[in-house]
């Protein structure tokens, strides 16, 4: 009788690493801004990074200049406060560097990539109304802290 040789063909672990997506943050102006000024981190200011899947949940920065105009003249853009609309839905978010923060810091027990944000929902009145967008907006300027100007 003879011996068959069978070859054993191991295989290697092939693992894929998905590529790391960088948020990129831009203010009323379209200019970057840093993300470590407005997600919380333990390690210290400054080194805070975004949550994963922010871009889908968050949106990105509203372009339509009718609402920016409106936004721009209860938040000044020079404070960077940053204002997103979600892709699906007429809500819309503003997120507060964390200088200017009332809600998120280490005295607050905040964890890891937390930030203060607001959301503005339209659902109601199926579209943004300028009126009801200022009023909406005037309700947050009190959860600004603004002793850092």
């Amino acid at each position: 009788m003879e011996e068959k040789v069978v070859p054993v063909i191991k295989k290697e672990k092939v693992e894929e690493k998905s590529p790391v997506l960088k948020t990129i943050l831009k203010n009323t102006k379209g200019k970057e801004v840093n993300e470590g000024d407005y997600f919380f981190s333990e390690k210290g200011a400054g080194l805070g990074k975004a949550p994963a899947g922010f871009d889908i949940t968050c949106g990105k920065p509203v372009e339509r200049e009718d609402l920016l105009e409106v936004f721009n003249r209860v938040f000044k853009p020079e404070d960077n406060i940053l204002f997103y609309k979600q892709p699906d839905k007429e809500v819309y978010l503003v997120i507060v560097p964390l200088k200017y923060s009332a809600s998120v810091g280490g005295h607050n027990g905040s964890m890891e990539s937390d930030f203060q944000k607001h959301a503005l929902s339209f659902l109601n009145e199926g579209s943004v109304n300028l009126d009801t967008l200022k009023q909406k907006l005037n309700r947050i300027v009190p959860f600004v802290k603004y002793n850092d100007r």
